[in-house]
């Protein structure tokens, strides 16, 4: 495995929008990445790389003591061979590093394979949220402890 993860940057908006429409079905869209790499101070962007390939994404939203995972993602020829635990480790480093000691994130209940995941990372389930997708399924809420 040879990786770089580095933060996320404009050059990056273009590859980013079309990699989650193709694995999440929709994106924020550029404008609304743009101005997150731009303007907010609460969020934070990791761009996993392969051989000068993004395969990998993570964003979070910070406000220590507390953090949410926004989007997290690993090319489909690339999940299940390690790849996710490793970015996601890192962000897991970087957020302890800048005081976060509550994680949260949203679900799919349909999901399983990423609830496995978080699972393995020590989150839990720890509340419902109606209808909160736009196709009307319900989201977990997980929370971990840092």
């Amino acid at each position: 495995m040879n990786t770089i993860i580095r933060l996320m940057t404009i050059a990056d908006v273009d590859s980013i929008v079309a990699m989650d429409r193709l694995i999440l079905g929709q994106s924020l869209g550029e404008e609304t990445y743009l101005l997150e790499l731009q303007e907010n101070q609460f969020t934070t962007y990791f761009i996993m790389e392969e051989a000068g390939e993004i395969i990998g994404h993570i964003g979070l939203w910070l406000d220590p003591p507390l953090s949410q995972v926004l989007n997290f993602y690993i090319i489909d020829a690339k999940r299940h061979h390690g790849y996710g635990s490793v970015l996601f480790e890192y962000a897991l480093t970087y957020l302890q590093s800048v005081q976060v000691d509550t994680l949260t994130l949203e679900v799919r209940p349909s999901n399983q394979s990423a609830i496995k995941f978080y699972e393995r990372f020590g989150f839990s389930v720890v509340a419902t949220r109606k209808q909160y997708y736009s196709d009307s399924e319900d989201a977990y809420l997980m929370l971990k402890k840092l």
